[in-house]
């Protein structure tokens, strides 16, 4: 149990200073360490294109908006994973229980289990995108989705099906911790409600998809075989994809490496004549804003104190002793 001091309103806003007036010299597109330095914009040119090398970006591809958009797909991937997965359970179960002859015990733990070590696995993407990165964790969710997807299509007994559900309910937890943030985080300003929203959207069709799978292949010998397996496509195609793509610029930004932010950022932007004057704005108040939320945790834990236990009955006893 911890307690705030009295002057915790002070000790939060002194150390906050500093990284209050970064934020005001970011909304003027300029950082307040570079200010008055004239070899800026060589330097930003070079760590521009220092950053382009280190991501292996191409001129000649697919950039802009078109890049946006396939990146923002590869995403929602994600999204359309996770809504076919809930939903496709509910027309394999009916083969499943004939299949495996489950009762309603075991038929309870082939769905449930899902559900249960997604919320797990979404516990678990937070320190994970904070160490590693999120376009990691969206790879290693598409990998895990690929495994169980895989191991539920070949499955022979009752035990390896739940084992498949289980990994596919992590990769699940991963994913859906993980895409709407990649997702805010790489959108232009003006886009990001919409973009971010689309991730829901892709949910909800993933239901529908699974609806219409199901219905396919209910009369097909071993249907259930394909209703679950087909879910690892998508989770190859986000594997595969979002391997040539960029990191958030955030989490760059949180790890120092501001070249390589920038070069991220202006690859998922259009080629306007205010293109680079507009992503160095951003990055600049991005990297204020990362600086006053360090700032402010700092302070609150140098404000708060551990609450020591109060004896009371050491006086009492002091007086019966006298």
């Amino acid at each position: 149990v911890r307690k705030v001091r009295p002057s915790t309103t002070a000790a939060l806003a002194e150390p906050l200073m500093p990284a209050r007036r970064a934020v005001s010299g970011s909304l003027r597109g300029i950082s307040v360490s570079q200010a008055g330095q004239p070899e800026v914009a060589a330097r930003r040119v070079s760590s521009l294109n220092d950053g382009e090398a280190l991501l292996g970006f191409s001129s000649g591809l697919c950039s802009g908006r078109c890049f946006l958009y396939w990146l923002i797909f590869l995403s929602c991937l994600g999204g359309l994973l996770f809504g076919y997965d809930t939903g496709v359970i509910s027309g394999a179960s009916l083969l499943l229980k004939e299949r495996f002859r489950l009762g309603a015990v075991e038929l309870e733990a082939v769905v449930s289990s899902t559900i249960l070590f997604a919320a797990l696995g979404s516990l678990a993407s937070g320190p994970i995108n904070m160490r590693l990165g999120r376009r990691p964790t969206i790879l290693l969710g598409s990998a895990t989705f690929t495994l169980g997807a895989l191991l539920m299509a070949a499955s022979a007994s009752f035990g390896t099906l739940v084992l498949g559900r289980v990994i596919v309910g992590v990769a699940v937890g991963l994913s859906s911790g993980t895409v709407p943030m990649f997702i805010a985080e790489v959108a232009p300003t003006a886009m990001r409600g919409k973009l971010v929203a689309l991730n829901n959207v892709c949910i909800v069709s993933g239901q529908v998809l699974a609806g219409l799978v199901d219905g396919s292949f209910a009369l097909v010998p071993a249907g259930w075989r394909y209703m679950l397996g087909l879910a690892a496509v998508p989770a190859v195609v986000q594997l595969v994809g979002m391997a040539f793509m960029p990191e958030s610029p955030r989490w760059l930004l949180e790890q120092g490496r501001r070249g390589e932010a920038r070069a991220a950022m202006l690859r998922s932007r259009e080629r306007t004549p205010t293109c680079e004057a507009e992503v160095e704005s951003e990055i600049a108040e991005m990297a204020a804003a990362i600086t006053l939320q360090r700032e402010a945790e700092a302070a609150l834990r140098r404000a708060t104190v551990p609450i020591r236990p109060v004896d009371e009955g050491g006086g009492g006893g002091g007086g019966g002793d006298g």
